[in-house]
């Protein structure tokens, strides 16, 4: 188990004590509230309710998918959705699993089969930093845009710790004993996404300030 998925368990079986974990970002280690990664913040609960709305059985494919909890709102929603988690730590996939009643899952979304299609692909809680590089970024956007259906849509969480438009962030996370990384972690601005959105063949829909604080923002977009 990695440490945040350790972390995460933890904070689960124990919701009236708050657990945090180290985070190591360029030197400067901060300590993270496992609260802020188990809840479904406002902005999210409402972007997701949206995009649900007259799409009676969707095809719902969640990367990164931590503990489940926004497949989790999906199946509250719309129990009819079909979804699809992505997650690499194998006892977070499961908890989600068992979380998330009819959940398909898998370790990388390079695994997923060939010609599945989607019609809401979350990449939530700075979901975009997923792919790491800059270069990984432009081609995990191009990829996720083959795997939607023809009026599908992306929705992307991101935000900026520096001056620039892309940035590849070494993290290492500690939490009881276990070590995670270092590791790569991409952080874009609105300008970057919007800019290799377009490229990749999206239309930008909607754009909105994450209420977790800062430069983070959540960008839905639209195949096509």
């Amino acid at each position: 188990m990695s440490a945040f998925g350790r972390a995460m368990l933890d904070q689960l079986a124990q919701p009236n004590r708050p657990v945090t974990f180290r985070m190591s970002l360029g030197g400067l280690g901060i300590n993270c509230p496992c609260q802020d990664f188990i809840r479904v913040r406002p902005e999210e609960r409402e972007i997701i309710r949206q995009s649900l709305e007259g799409n009676g059985h969707p095809r719902v494919l969640d990367i990164g998918c931590g503990i489940g909890r926004h497949s989790s709102l999906v199946r509250l929603l719309s129990p009819g959705a079909e979804i699809t988690v992505v997650e690499a730590d194998h006892d977070l996939r499961e908890h989600t699993v068992n979380a998330v009643a009819g959940a398909v899952s898998y370790e990388q979304i390079d695994f997923i089969p060939p010609g599945e299609r989607f019609d809401i692909v979350f990449l939530l809680g700075n979901g975009l930093g997923i792919f790491g590089t800059e270069r990984a970024t432009r081609d995990g956007l191009r990829q996720i845009h083959g795997m939607l259906s023809e009026r599908g849509c992306a929705i992307i969480e991101s935000g900026t710790i520096d001056n620039g438009e892309f940035c590849e962030a070494l993290h290492r996370i500690e939490y009881d004993g276990h070590v995670d990384g270092p590791f790569t972690w991409g952080y874009a601005t609105r300008h970057w996404l919007e800019r290799e959105l377009a490229a990749a063949g999206f239309t930008v829909q909607s754009f909105r300030h994450s209420t977790r604080g800062g430069p983070f923002f959540i960008i839905n977009a639209t195949r096509g």
